[in-house]
Parts: C-alpha cells; sequence; structure tokens
C-alpha cells in the first residue's frame, strides 16, 4: 500500500529539482550573455520638460485678436484675464491644440463651442458669474454661452455649463432606489 506513494513522492520531487534546474540555468545563461552589454530596448532619456508657458493678459477681447483662436478670459486659479485657447490652456508657439471653445471664449457658430453652450451675443442686463464679462456693450461680440433653454447653467467653479438633467438625474434616481428598496425589504419572501 506503501510502496505507490512512495513511488509519486519520489517522482514529484524529482520533476520540482529538474524544474529548478531548468529555471536557474535558464536565468544564469541569460544574464552571462547580457553582461555587459547596453540593453538595446533601453528609450534614450528623455529632453527636460520646458517650463510653464504664460497666456498674455488682456483687459479687451481686441488683445487677443494677434493670436489665433484665443480669447480674453479669466484664469481660474489666479483670476486674472489672459488670452486664452477653447480648453483654457496657454497657447503653445502661437497655436492652440482644443477643438472646441469652452465658456465665454469668442465663436462665429454653434459647432465650435462645446456641448451645452451656444454661440450667441451675451445680453448686457444679465449679471455676470465673477464678473467674467470682458467686453462692453458697445462691442457686439458672440461667445459661448450656456443654453439657458435646454436647461443648461453656468458653473463659476468649474467655468463650464452644468446641466438640468445631471442634476435630476443625482436627487431623483437615488431616492427612488431608496423607496422600491424599503418596500421591497417590507414584503415577505415566499
Amino acid at each position: 500500500m506503501h510502496r505507490p506513494l512512495k513511488r509519486f513522492t519520489q517522482c514529484g520531487s524529482l520533476t520540482m529539482i529538474s524544474a529548478v534546474f531548468i529555471v536557474l540555468f535558464g536565468v544564469s545563461s541569460t544574464a552571462l550573455t547580457t553582461f555587459g552589454k547596453p540593453n538595446a530596448n533601453q528609450n534614450p532619456p528623455q529632453p527636460p520638460t520646458p517650463p510653464p508657458v504664460r497666456a498674455k493678459e488682456c483687459k479687451t477681447q481686441a488683445d487677443c485678436f494677434v493670436q489665433l483662436n484665443t480669447s480674453c478670459v479669466k484664469e481660474y486659479y489666479d483670476d486674472r484675464f489672459r488670452c486664452l485657447c477653447g480648453d483654457y490652456t496657454a497657447p503653445v508657439n502661437g497655436f492652440c491644440q482644443a477643438k472646441f471653445k469652452g465658456l465665454r471664449h469668442m465663436c462665429s457658430d454653434n459647432n465650435q463651442c462645446e456641448e451645452g453652450m451656444l454661440c450667441a451675443v451675451e445680453n448686457s442686463t444679465k449679471t455676470t458669474a465673477l464678473g467674467n464679462k470682458v467686453s462692453s456693450t458697445a462691442d457686439q461680440q458672440k461667445l459661448c454661452l450656456c443654453d439657458e433653454d435646454a436647461g443648461f447653467s453656468e458653473s463659476i467653479r468649474n467655468n463650464n455649463c452644468s446641466g438640468a438633467i445631471t442634476i435630476f438625474a443625482g436627487i431623483v434616481v437615488p431616492l427612488i432606489s431608496l423607496v422600491i428598496g424599503s418596500i421591497m425589504a417590507r414584503k415577505p419572501l415566499q
């Protein structure tokens, strides 16, 4: 009765020892062949990162006409007006990479503005968030503004348009699931 078990353990230990030898010799043989050789797959060292680009300060939209696709908007971190691209970044080498324009950027049609925005002349009687308005009432420039008819409103903190659908989904859906869950918890299981 003990002999088949003994044969199994001897066979298992031989397999284990041979596996260890294969791993050791496999690793050591590659180590010997690569000793002193440079790694061909190694990437060249990266160039140092350039210093951050500061955008030109401005007071009116006319100050930004020199740099294409920029608008005079308030920067979020220091509340200064600068000529920024549509994604609120400074132009690199005078060019903007942004495909769409954000809130309060100059535009010519709706296709240039982000989702939830319209390209329109701002209502001069409406108060703006934190004095974001730069142009005077004499200037009738079109800006990307929140589409209030579709339920979007200006978000001061995020410098974008927040939608009513998001608020609805964030409040109503959890309340409905809470009510359904409490009803189901009261019914006995059958």
